[in-house]
Formats: structure tokens, sequence, C-alpha cells
């Protein structure tokens, strides 16, 4: 484990390096006479990058381009070299000496390298110097324009009948450079401030402008500025859509790409080569285009590409982007504009609707080195809204946008409106949502869930049932919410209520009340679908029969405190009635036949505090999804079981720890891994300690042991971990024809090791199918292939220890998985 311990350590090491200016100051004087020479020519090694000294031989020069030497030349003297200390400031006082005038034979070679190569070398040479990361302090307006349009708009229309009934949308079509007719759908506008300081690492951004015209969208105005959105092509990775493309400025650029230098001229008066390159496979996740150089500095004017043809990348057809850099400080180059055009489509010439993504950026009013004091750059949240940002009238944008708006953009809420007028699109809009959700809108209500209409299972044979909850037309701070289900075996109604209030929607702060009277599987995954969902029916590797029937009501409170704390409170009663071989028996030491327990009660306080620095979410009124954290999500809970309180019969405080980090590593994909581990103190029945996380279904679960039972293993403490690489394309991008399918490989480790005390096991006799660890862990491997038709994963899955004898360790689980 050391090893891999170690190689964790090494992915979330950060460092950062950071270049400063280099000073060099002095008198040229004659090595012979000690007198003065006026207007030598001084320069750095290697550089176009100079002075002259004075009159009376005085010189200084300061440059972020600073080489390992400077060079002194004068005519009628030889060319004198000294090194120097770079990113210090040091007197060098030089002594030239007379040139005897003589011809050497003179023999012309071909260069070593070509002229590409060496331009490239030199790219590479100052990206630390050029990048912006070589500043103290900067800061700057930034404009953003976000705009989401579907294409195909015109086609489809025409093709379908129904579709004609909205022909007016024709009138608010627009069309790209090549021809291609879309029409604008959402447009998001922003204008923040945005500062940064590089020791310490502080960025704080602030939205002073909102707006978003066109479809009902979700809350994303802390995605409209640079935080999420500033894509830096010095880095080695640029990610994008999850992915890690490899920047053509990259160290090691020159293994994947070829390069061409192609042109030269004035860009802005700075004298400029031209760079093209393309790459040297496909399949890998490279760009093609150009960028210019430019002349002395080496630092990047203009670049421009596309994602090269042939990359593994799902669903983007095509995508285009432009990044313009200008000097707003001497040797300071800074991104000022930048524009990223992408086209998302099922498949490529498909004739369904797709869409445009479209992101244009604006930076101005630059400030560079001037530091702010260290208390400014604190935040409660990684971007800031200025409180009547969403509110600026007409008259503030005209004033204040960097770029004018087109006929259509402006003209996205008058189509909308429209739209919503038309029978037809509110129907697609409702199936729509249902397909996503689960649930068809009707007015102030939602029913649903399609998951969960029918199943069944030994208890109840067949099941049916249904869900109903108020819209967000009904209101976005309160949801109010029911279930119903019958079953037929059991001739037994089951249902459950849920109550959920938003209180500080500008610091999520979602209060819940809940009650449920249902059948649950004890032991599995929370994301694993329940034993009511008809998919989860169909897919079962063995029987349910170790149900158990759950009567629970709760309440909880989740709150927001900072930019990446959140704290958790809640109270949970529960009755635990076994419905199979998960029995509830005590054992009695005054008979040979056990006691038998009928119901279970406990109730349970619950405290979380959960941390994940820069986390941030795409949130709807009471639904959120995490965007994945560079950071590890640290994550740490306490449940407290009261005797005594409403019937709960056991003392037990049970204390757990997670870990769970997603990084990208490169060309060789993404790595997610994590650590858990967990303690009981107290006593207490089984259902209420640690039932490790098993999966009795061919449907591949990612947060459970895919070839562990139910119940097979029972801890009050424990410690686990696992580990999942997705090595994208690297391994089949390289095999001819095969490279075509684009699929991926994917491994994983899962691990976990616990024991259970006497104490608990007197409360409560374990099943008689739960093993125990010994002195062997569980573990199990796997090894898949994924993105089978861009949307299937499937793994074949190897049990490691505590084998069952005439059981197959191997198994073959899959999953619908849609990636880009």
């Amino acid at each position: 484990m050391k090893p891999i311990i170690h190689l964790l350590f090494l992915l979330i090491l950060p460092f950062f390096v950071f270049s400063q200016k280099t000073k060099i100051y002095g008198t040229v004087k004659d090595g012979a006479s000690g007198e003065s020479v006026p207007f030598v020519r001084i320069s750095f090694h290697n550089s176009k990058i100079g002075a002259t000294s004075d009159s009376i031989g005085n010189y200084s020069i300061e440059t972020y381009y600073a080489s390992d030497s400077i060079q002194f030349s004068s005519f009628g003297y030889k060319t004198s070299t000294y090194l120097i200390k770079i990113d210090e400031s040091q007197e060098i006082n030089a002594e030239l000496i007379y040139l005897v005038q003589q011809t050497d034979e003179v023999t012309i070679h071909p260069p070593d390298e070509l002229p590409s190569t060496i331009l490239h070398k030199r790219l590479i040479a100052n990206k630390k110097i050029n990048d912006k990361e070589k500043l103290s302090a900067y800061e700057y307006e930034l404009y953003n324009k976000i705009e989401l349009d579907v294409n195909n708009v015109n086609e489809v229309i025409k093709e379908n009948g129904l579709l004609k009934k909205i022909d007016f949308v024709m009138n608010y079509l627009d069309s790209t450079s090549d021809g291609k007719n879309y029409l604008p759908l959402i447009l998001s506008e922003s204008i923040s401030d945005f500062y940064h300081l590089n020791q310490p690492k502080r960025t704080k951004e602030i939205i002073t402008a909102s707006k978003i015209s066109g479809v009902e969208n979700l809350q994303l105005e802390p995605f409209l500025g640079d935080m999420y959105l500033d894509i830096n092509m010095y880095n080695n990775y640029i990610n994008m859509f999850r992915k890690a493309f490899i920047s053509p400025a990259a160290n090691f650029a020159r293994t994947f790409y070829k390069f061409y230098l192609e042109d030269s001229t004035f860009i802005d008066s700075k004298w400029c080569y031209k760079l093209r390159f393309t790459p040297k496979r496909t399949g890998d996740l490279t760009f093609e285009g150009e960028m210019w150089i430019t002349d002395s500095t080496y630092a990047i004017k203009k670049i421009s590409g596309s994602i090269s043809p042939g990359a593994n990348l799902n669903y983007i057809q095509d995508l285009h982007f432009v990044n313009e850099y200008n000097l707003v400080a001497p040797e300071v180059w800074m991104l000022t504009y930048e524009e990223i055009i992408a086209e998302i489509n099922i498949t490529q010439n498909s004739k369904l609707y797709g869409l445009y993504g479209r992101k244009h950026t604006y930076r101005k009013n630059f400030k560079i080195n001037e530091a702010r004091p260290i208390d400014f750059y604190k935040s409660s949240s990684n971007v800031e809204i200025h409180p009547d940002a969403k509110n600026r009238d007409l008259e503030y944008w005209k004033k204040n946008r960097h770029l004018e708006l087109t006929k259509q953009e402006k003209g996205i809420n008058e189509m909308v409106d429209s739209l919503n007028n038309v029978t037809a699109f509110k129907t697609f809009k409702k199936l729509t949502y249902c397909l996503a959700t689960g649930y068809y809108p009707i007015n102030n209500f939602e029913i649903g869930d399609i998951a969960n209409l029918f199943s069944f299972n030994p208890i109840e044979k067949q099941r049916y049932c249904l869900d109903l909850r108020t819209s967000k037309k009904f209101s976005r701070r309160i949801e109010i919410g029911g279930r119903i289900a019958y079953g037929v075996g059991d001739d037994k109604f089951k249902f459950g209520f849920t109550f959920r209030s938003n209180f500080t929607p500008k610091k999520r702060g979602l209060l819940s009340t809940y009650y449920t009277h249902d059948i649950q599987q004890i032991g599995q995954s929370q994301s694993a679908s329940s034993p009511g969902s008809t998919f989860g029916t169909l897919l079962r590797t063995g029987p349910l029969d170790k149900l158990t029937f759950v009567k629970k009501a709760g309440c909880s409170f989740e709150k927001d405190i900072q930019k990446d704390l959140i704290l958790f409170g809640g109270f949970d009663w529960k009755e635990y009635t076994s419905l199979g071989k998960a029995n509830y028996l005590k054992w009695n030491e005054n008979s040979v036949v056990n006691d038998t327990i009928r119901k279970i009660y406990s109730s349970e306080f619950i405290a979380r505090i959960r941390w994940a620095k820069n986390e941030e979410f795409i949130a709807g009124p009471f639904d959120r999804t995490s965007i994945s954290s560079r950071y590890p999500v640290l994550s740490l809970q306490g449940t407290f079981g009261v005797k005594g309180l409403l019937g709960g019969e056991y003392n037990y405080q049970k204390i757990e720890f997670q870990l769970d980090h997603k990084r990208q590593i490169g060309v060789f994909g993404n790595i997610r891994y994590g650590l858990n581990a967990g303690y009981v103190f107290g006593s207490a029945a089984y259902p209420f300690l640690k039932v490790h996380e098993g999966s009795q279904s061919y449907w591949l679960m990612t947060n459970a042991f895919n070839k562990l039972n139910f119940f097979e293993f029972i801890s009050d403490k424990y410690v686990g971990g696992y580990i999942e690489e997705h090595f994208g394309g690297l391994i089949f991008n390289r095999i001819p024809l095969v490279k075509k399918l684009k699929w991926r490989i994917v491994s994983s480790y899962r691990i976990t090791y616990g024991d259970i005390s006497a104490k608990n096991t007197r409360e409560m006799l374990l099943p008689s199918f739960t093993k125990k660890f010994g002195k062997t862990p569980y573990s199990e491997v796997s090894v898949g292939i994924e993105n089978i038709f861009s949307m299937l994963r499937i793994d074949l899955f190897w049990r490691l220890s505590h084998l069952d004898a005439g059981t197959s360790p191997l198994g073959i689980r899959a999953k619908m998985v849609f990636n880009f």
C-alpha cells in the first residue's frame, strides 16, 4: 500500500513556480586604458532584449526574459560575456578588449534543428515569464457572454409537419460562418471584477451585473465569471468537458504535435511568427490550428484551433477557439479576448436537434502587481454576486457591456414567450423534463416516478407505486411530496410524505421533514435502485430475501456555511421489522431456543460536516449536482442513538469519516480514489451498525462491492478504500481499426476490513449467512470497457477473497454512462 499512498500524495501535492525580474547594472570600460566606453550594446544571450550604455559608460537593464548570461559588444572590441544570476539584482562592471581584425575560413552547415522546433523550444523556455502566474498580483474587468443555441432547426421544421406550427422561429434564426443555421435559446451575460494574488494564493471575483435571457434555467450565476471558465494555454493540459486536452504550448507538446513555421508579419506593431500545429496521431485529445509567437519575448500573441479529427470525444462534433493576448504593462502579456464555440450533437451529420455552445470573453482595465491588503481577498464564496447584479437596467448594459448584442440575441425573450404559447412546444418541454427527472409536470404538481411505477419482489409479488409532488410553478421555496404503493402479494399499502423548504436560497439552508412506511433493503448503496425500482427488478443476480419493513420519521437541516463548508444536522426515529432471512434473534442463556425479536427501534441524532475546497454546484430550488472539486472532499459524521427516547432501545455513538477525490492526470485520463473508516461506541442491533454495502444486481454500482451479497459482512469498526482509473483512449487509440470504436479502458480496486465486538452480538445475533473477516480483508478488482456505443460500460469483476465453494469469483456488471 505504501507505493499507492505515495502516488496519491504526489497527485494531490500542489507546487507553484513564480518568475521575477532580473536587473543588471554597472559600467563598461576599456580593458587596457580603463576609460569608459559609451554606447555599448548590452543584451542577454540568445535574446534581442537589450540596452545601450550612456555617454559615460553607465548602463542598467531589467527584464522577466533573462537568460543565464549577458553580452557586451561595440565596434572595434571583442564581444564580452558574463554569467549572471537569474531573478536577482546584481552589478557587473564589464571590460572590453580591443579587437585585432582577422579573417577565418567560413564553413556553412545545415541547421541541426528545424526552425519550427527552435521557435517552439523558445516558446517553452519563456513560458514561466509570459504566463500571468509570474505576477505577484493582477486584476481586471471581465465581460462574459455565454450562449446556448439549437441547431438543425430549419431542417427539422421542414421535415416534420407537426412542428410547422412553430415555423415563426425562422424569423429568429442566425447563421454561422459556414452557413449553418441556429436558433438562440439561452443567453447569459455578466460583468465582473476579478482579483488575483499569488503569494499566498488568493482569488476573488465579484459579479457586478448578471442577466440571463431565454428558457427557464438553473442557478448559473456562479459559473458566468472567470473562476470556472478561464483557460490558460500556457498550461500543459487544457481541461474541457472533463477531459485533459494536450496544449500545443505544453512542455512535451512535440511528442504529440507536428509544428510548421509558415509565415511572419506585424500584428499590432509586434513582429510575430506563425507556427501551425497538427496532431501526430489520430485519437489523442489534441488540437489543430495555428499560433502567432512574438519576436524576442516568444509570447503567444494569438492562438486559434479546433479539436483534432478523430479525438476520442463524444457528442462534441466540432469545437473552435480563439485566444488573443496583448501587452497590458511593460513585458506583461495578458489574455484580453477569448472565444469558444462548440457544436453538440448525438452523431455527426445528425438531422436531430443539436446545440451550439458559445462563449465570448473580453478583459480590460488591467492593474498589474498592485496587491491589495490580504483581508480584501477573503471571501465566504468562490464568486460573490453584487446585491444589484440582477437588477441592472437596459441603459446600464448598453453602457457597460463590451460588445453589442446581435438582433437575434436581443430577441430571445420575445421568441421564448411566443413558443410558450404553442401547445406542441409546451408538450415537448414536459416530455423532455419527464425523461430527465422521471416526473411529468401538470400545472402546480408533478406526477411520477416512471422508474418505480411497477416492480416485483418476494414479499409484495407485484408492486404498483405512484409519486406526487409540488412543482417549481407552485413554489421555488417549498416542496410537498408523497408516495403511495400497493403490494398484491401482501395486500398492503405503503406510503410516505416529504416536506422541503429552502429558507436561505442565496446561501443554501434546506429544511426537510419526512415519514416513510415502506419496504427497504438494508446494506445497499445509497445510489442503488430501491426494491420498488422497475429497472432494478429485471437485473437482479439473487432474490430479495433479506428485506426490512421500515417506519421512519425525521427532520434535517443542511446549511452552507462558507464557500466550501456544509453542515448537516438531523433526527431519525426508526422501526425495523424483518421480512426475510435477515431475522432478529437474541441469545437466551436459559433456553436452547433463541429469542425472536419482532421489531427493533432506534432514535438517532445525526451531525455531519463536509468540506470540499472551491466546490460549486449546479443547483435548482431544492436539488443540486456537485461540480467535482479539484481538491479532496472530506466528510465527518456522528450518529448518536439515545435509549428511551421515543422508544429507542439502544445507546450508541457511530463516528464515520470519508474522503473522496477525483483528479485529471493528463494523458493517463482521470483517477478517483477514496478512504472510509468508522467506529461504533456502545452497543446496538446489527441493522444499526455498519452493514457493508453489497450488490445483488447486474447493474454496476460504483459505490458498493459488486460481488458482495447483502448482509455478508457486518462491523462495528472498519476501514476501507478504493481506486478507479479511467484511461480514456490511451490504449485503444494506438490500435489500428479498434481506435475508430472510441472504446476506453477502466479499472478499479476496492477493499474493506472490519470486526464486530461481542457486546453487539449479545444485543442481537448475526444472521447465519453473515461472515467474519478474520485476518483477511474483503477485496475485488475489475477491468472494463466504457464508451461502447458512446453510452455503455461493461466491467469484469473478480472477487479476490472470502470465496464460496461452487460459486464463481467472476462476474459481469454493466451500466449506462453518458460522458463526453
